[in-house]
């Protein structure tokens, strides 16, 4: 713990804050990475291992694999992103014919997927009502053969009906303006901004 202080100490206020997470009695992480470290001493002691866990992997694990709070996983919120990030085993990359980007390259590909934009720019009360998720293919309540030119209003009423009424009508207007634009593409062909990664920053 010692070592990880001095090394929050030397690289400034995101690495303090990271050894909060990671260490501090009243981090809001500590029962998720207490449990987290137990369960994984447990599955190593099944191969004949002693040993304890890093908490700072932990916690990197933990935020990558913890689910939101409707209890639903992020590779289930944005499927085709995590496919992005995580591609299925095909024989074709087996056989050499194909080989998988780089882990730096798909993990920039899911950042800048449409999907995970959408989920990441939900408007928090929309938010709080499950609003953002993506099935296979859509765009929250965008549906895969829906046109390029699908009306505002009909998203808006999509939205609506999904939040069960409750959601406050400028909230779904802006959220439905972001998700038509991003529906649409992007209107030139231009390289994206490299995003920070925060789990590289956690590293």
């Amino acid at each position: 713990m010692l070592s990880d202080l001095l090394h929050a100490l030397r690289h400034g206020l995101d690495q303090l804050r990271y050894f909060r997470h990671t260490h501090s009695p009243m981090s809001p992480w500590r029962a998720t990475l207490n449990d987290l470290s137990r369960a994984t001493e447990q599955e190593a002691a099944r191969y004949g291992v002693v040993a304890s866990v890093d908490r700072r992997r932990a916690y990197q694990v933990a935020r990558m694999v913890i689910s939101n709070r409707h209890g639903e996983h992020l590779s289930d919120q944005v499927p085709d992103a995590s496919i992005a990030y995580s591609p299925p085993s095909a024989a074709t990359f087996h056989n050499g014919k194909r080989s998988y980007a780089a882990p730096v390259q798909r993990r920039r590909d899911f950042l800048v997927h449409p999907q995970t934009l959408a989920y990441l720019l939900t408007p928090p009360r929309l938010s709080r009502l499950g609003l953002g998720g993506s099935s296979a293919g859509g765009l929250v309540v965008i549906e895969p053969d829906d046109s390029a030119d699908v009306a505002l209003k009909t998203v808006m009423a999509r939205l609506q009906k999904f939040s069960a009424g409750k959601a406050p009508t400028a909230d779904l207007r802006s959220y439905a303006g972001v998700l038509l634009k991003l529906h649409a593409g992007l209107p030139t062909e231009k390289p994206a901004p490299d995003l920070e990664d925060p789990v590289e920053q956690a590293a």
